[in-house]
């Protein structure tokens, strides 16, 4: 009888088990703040088509969990002040590093990061000869957009950037896994408002990284 009701139970429970496998497993989903990430361009210049940065790019990688080194070929995303980029596609200018993988990106808005819990893969996009996946617009609404297209608003009178609220870039990684990300803070100073004697292009963000490959968050 002992036996019998052992058996039963332990049928139950793997029943149970198997019927709940609807999540992704919590061990392969890695999430993580990043705070003051430092992207600051050499230098920049103004110019009749907008801000033009130079220098080198910092490259980020999710599985490492932090930036890796500008000869490192396994990294996922890259900053330098507000473009970003991905490992993926081609360059749209002869400063950015070499494509070495087949990461992609898109922009979802008027979200929240609860909200994106799968990756619409039909949106994804690397970047081109003529722009990145991610526009880098200056903060304002080029025509026909009626406005930014981009991560971030820039506020002309105080001359401050800040991350449009409720968007969240979703990338395919190098190597095809997926990640989520919300950047919530461009400065060096860590506590909002900035001011313009702030420093720009430190990045504060967070991320949602699916290790297994699946599109499940």
């Amino acid at each position: 009888m002992k036996t019998t009701l052992f058996l039963s139970m332990l049928t139950i429970a793997i029943a149970f088990t198997a019927c709940t496998k609807d999540s992704p497993d919590p061990e392969t989903v890695i999430t993580k703040t990043v705070t003051e990430l430092d992207a600051q361009a050499d230098s920049t210049i103004n110019t009749n088509f907008g801000l033009v940065h130079f220098g080198p790019y910092t490259k980020f990688s999710f599985s490492e969990g932090g930036i890796v080194s500008d000869s490192a070929e396994n990294w996922d995303v890259a900053f330098r002040a507000t473009s970003i980029i991905v490992n993926g596609g081609m360059k749209s200018d002869p400063s950015q590093p070499n494509r070495t993988g087949n990461a992609a990106v898109y922009i979802a808005t008027i979200v929240t990061m609860a909200d994106i819990t799968s990756v619409n893969t039909s949106l994804l996009m690397q970047d081109e000869e003529t722009s990145p996946a991610i526009i880098d617009d200056g903060g304002m609404a080029i025509p026909p957009a009626t406005e930014p297209l981009g991560w971030y608003l820039y506020d002309h009178l105080s001359n401050v950037v800040s991350p449009r609220p409720g968007t969240i870039l979703v990338f395919r990684t190098h190597d095809d896994k997926y990640a989520k990300v919300e950047i919530t803070f461009f400065y060096d100073t860590p506590n909002p408002p900035s001011s313009p004697t702030d420093f720009g292009g430190y990045y504060t963000f967070n991320y949602v990284y699916q290790s297994d490959g699946t599109t499940n968050f």
